[in-house]
């Protein structure tokens, strides 16, 4: 009976990417700023994605590393993050608990609630980019609800949805399997991702210029 219950389990569980490393290349204004890879790996509590990045900015060097535990929903059970902007080293963690999550950071706690229109937490941490990479397969296993999207580098919590209604430019090379996935509000952003495999092939932000772009795609 056990393996029967095992199958029966494994034949529902939310699809998300292969196992594997996937790395992308950082562009602001057209220029190559930095570099990030993610390593996903499917594990018997659900999936783990670890992130290193590193970049230089006006003269400055950053790198940050996360790694970002999922259950079997996909729903995040814990994040942590170290940050290295130039001169110190910031760190940030979260452990969530059904309703409410709670971070820890160099500078103190804070406690953040699912608002009244959503049911589940996401992690869109600054400019690190694992909770944007898994975000397409989230939103497939929960039917694309508003979720509350957390940035623990900044503090922050929010509100977000998809926009069905902004039709944003493909861009040049982007495969044509890929599907778009918008959002407008609070900062515009659209993802294209293979709808076969959910693995997330470019990332634009056009009010930073800003876009990251998975090396092999193109």
């Amino acid at each position: 009976m056990l393996p029967l219950m095992f199958l029966l389990a494994a034949a529902t569980a939310p699809a998300a990417p292969a196992d594997g490393v996937y790395t992308y290349t950082v562009t602001v204004a057209g220029e190559s700023t930095g570099k990030t890879a993610i390593t996903l790996t499917h594990t018997a509590a659900g999936v783990q994605l670890t992130e290193s990045a590193a970049g230089s900015f006006g003269g400055s060097d950053f790198s940050a590393t996360s790694s970002l535990a999922l259950d079997g929903t996909l729903a995040p059970a814990s994040y942590s993050a170290i940050y290295n902007p130039p001169g110190r080293t910031v760190h940030a963690a979260i452990a969530f608990n059904g309703a409410t999550a709670n971070e820890t950071a160099d500078n103190g706690a804070l406690k953040f609630n699912l608002g009244a229109d959503t049911k589940h937490f996401v992690v869109l941490d600054g400019t690190l980019f694992s909770g944007f990479f898994i975000l397409p397969a989230q939103l497939q296993a929960w039917s694309t609800p508003p979720v509350m999207a957390l940035s623990p580098m900044f503090g922050h919590a929010g509100s977000i949805a998809v926009d069905a209604a902004l039709r944003a430019d493909r861009p040049k090379g982007v495969p044509a399997r890929d599907l778009a996935l918008s959002v407008s509000d609070p900062v515009q952003f659209t993802l294209w991702y293979d709808p076969s495999t959910l693995i997330v092939d470019e990332l634009d932000v056009p009010l930073q210029s800003a876009s990251y772009v998975r090396s092999g795609a193109r």
